[in-house]
């Protein structure tokens, strides 16, 4: 096991989230502008006079930094209509990451850094193969299909806004529009255990498994973190009267703390044809990371009035892990597919056809697709999608949750044909009720006390329950009898470290529930509108200085 020995970065508060409005008073501001033939050119600004009327603005971007006093930064950036597509996305990425530039190197320390260091091992050969093998065949794909499949067009642009995240995490500034081309953009071909590797917190544990690569699957970096990020979480759909209510919270390692509540506005093309259609999903507010493409929680609300979220399934059946190992030149990573599939849908079924193109197979989760359009009508309105290597199933459960009153997701499958073929079935006849569906503990917890919701503080409250050494259902057959892992909000570092857990997410862990988002039907709506607020709540701090007495946090 991972402990940690040295930290680089500041946690004061867990937070809720509500997505309204930006009040900033001093946030970083930059735009790059675009004036005929002259080279590209970089400006920091501080007042917004004429700066939205000026033609020449390809990209801007606004950059708030409230970890000591919030928990979290924001980051707005915007491009425009004027300029095509991909260059739009390249100069948002190059923006974003400029301005986070200082986050995004202690990301860049607390995760993935120390993880292939030069000359590579075995083990980061065999995974570099695979990514560059990967990044190959999407780049292939998009730049054969780029004008009729607007999936392989939004991989592409997503690929280029990765590019340009590159260019300046290496402090790389292009001048000319003619560099910006096709050969450029293969670069990332030979770039994969770059930046690229932090969009892959998700994927990157089943790509570990599925490669047999030992080394990175249980190893740990300098400062005494796994490398690989066990991904659980929770989250609510509630029914309150007229109103609905979805809340998620993320489970995690505490190493990946650094917190960026993002929205991105690109009016982008549905396909690369000159007469074509803004998307959908043009507008998209999510918790994110620093210099990530996509949420990785996952949390979005889209300009369609979708609400995107999910959590992990594990998968147990290792048997699946053949067609992930197979799947470097046919598939797409979830990271991807979901920002793609999150920027075309209109209704959670498109978001589900989407999705499901070019399983990669790694991130299984289950997701939920809310779609206020269609609120409250009984079909429509939530669709979940379950993923495994080789498939993708669905369902429509609005009627389960307008007759129960919510739905609740926890790391176990719903669907049955996942259930079984996941291996998740097997593990409950070996392990008990803790892999059954309904009967896990955070499964009664939300069917207990689901009706204590009436409003944003009851649904805070409930998302941030752990009273695990108290609850009846949190109990456990170790030594001490309970475990944190079973609460709404896990804080695994307050299990006992020389405790006895027969299931080792039972136990002593630097991992828990890190955050709440929330967000209501009015939210949802707003969202194309700018934009965001962050309200905070102190809750039981985690206590650093205990976990980590020889460092400075």
């Amino acid at each position: 096991m991972c402990y940690g020995v040295k930290m680089y970065f500041t946690v004061v508060f867990t937070i809720v989230i509500s997505f309204i409005e930006i009040h900033t008073q001093h946030p970083s501001k930059a735009l790059i502008l675009a004036n005929s033939h002259k080279p590209y050119l970089y400006f920091d600004y501080v007042s917004d006079d004429n700066i939205l009327q000026n033609p020449h603005i390809i990209a801007m971007a606004v950059f708030k930094e409230e970890i000591n006093t919030t928990g979290w930064s924001s980051l707005t950036v915007s491009t425009s209509s004027d300029f095509p597509d991909y260059l739009q996305a390249y100069w948002a990425g190059f923006l974003e990451t400029n301005l986070t530039f200082s986050l995004t190197a202690s990301q860049w320390a607390n995760t993935v850094r120390d993880m292939c260091p030069l000359p590579l091992s075995k083990d980061c050969q065999a995974l570099r193969k695979y990514l560059s093998e990967n990044m190959a065949y999407m780049l292939n794909e998009a730049y054969k299909n780029d004008k009729h499949s607007s999936f392989w067009y939004h991989v592409a642009l997503q690929l280029w806004q990765l590019k340009g995240m590159s260019d300046a995490f290496d402090k790389r500034f292009i001048k000319r529009a003619d560099l910006l081309n096709r050969n450029y953009l293969d670069e990332l071909v030979d770039n994969v255990m770059g930046i690229y590797l932090l969009q892959l917190n998700g994927d990157l544990g089943d790509l570990v498994s599925a490669l047999s690569l030992p080394t990175l699957k249980e190893g740990c970096n300098q400062n005494g973190h796994p490398f690989i990020a066990s991904s659980s979480c929770s989250a609510l759909i509630k029914v309150v009267d007229s109103n609905v209510y979805l809340s998620h919270v993320t489970w995690s390692p505490y190493s990946i703390m650094l917190r960026v509540l993002k929205h991105y506005n690109f009016p982008w093309k549905i396909v690369n044809n000159t007469g074509s259609q803004k998307i959908p999903g043009f507008a998209i507010t999510f918790s994110s990371y620093p210099t990530y493409t996509s949420s990785v929680d996952d949390f979005y609300i889209t300009s369609a009035n979708l609400t995107i979220t999910e959590t992990t399934n594990n998968v147990y059946n290792k048997t699946l892990w053949e067609i992930v190992r197979n799947g470097s030149k046919n598939a797409v990573l979830t990271f991807m597919r979901g920002m793609v599939a999150s920027r075309l849908a209109k209704t959670g079924e498109e978001w589900i056809t989407y999705f499901k193109y070019n399983n990669s197979g790694t991130y299984n989760n289950q997701w939920m697709i809310f779609d206020a359009k269609q609120w409250p009508k009984n079909k429509g309105s939530l669709l979940i999608a379950e993923q495994l290597p080789g498939i993708v199933s669905s369902l429509d459960v609005t009627k389960i949750l307008k007759i129960n009153g919510y739905w609740a997701s926890y790391n176990l499958p719903f669907i049955g044909d996942i259930y079984t073929l996941s291996g998740t079935e097997e593990m409950a006849k070996m392990f008990g009720d803790w892999y059954v569906h309904n009967k896990t503990a955070r499964a009664k917890i939300f069917r207990r006390d689901h009706h204590k919701v009436v409003d944003f503080p009851s649904m805070l409250s409930l998302m941030r329950y752990n009273d695990f050494m108290n609850d009846p259902l949190s109990t456990c057959p170790c030594k001490p009898p309970y475990t944190s892992n079973s609460a709404i909000s896990a804080r695994d570092e307050l299990n006992d470290p020389k405790g006895q857990y027969p299931i080792p997410s039972w136990s002593y862990r630097l991992h828990g529930g890190t955050d709440a988002k929330i967000v209501d039907l009015s939210m949802i709506n707003q969202v194309s509108k700018l934009i965001l607020k962050i309200n905070y709540e102190e809750y039981i701090k985690i206590n650093f200085i205990q976990i980590y007495p020889d460092v400075k946090n």
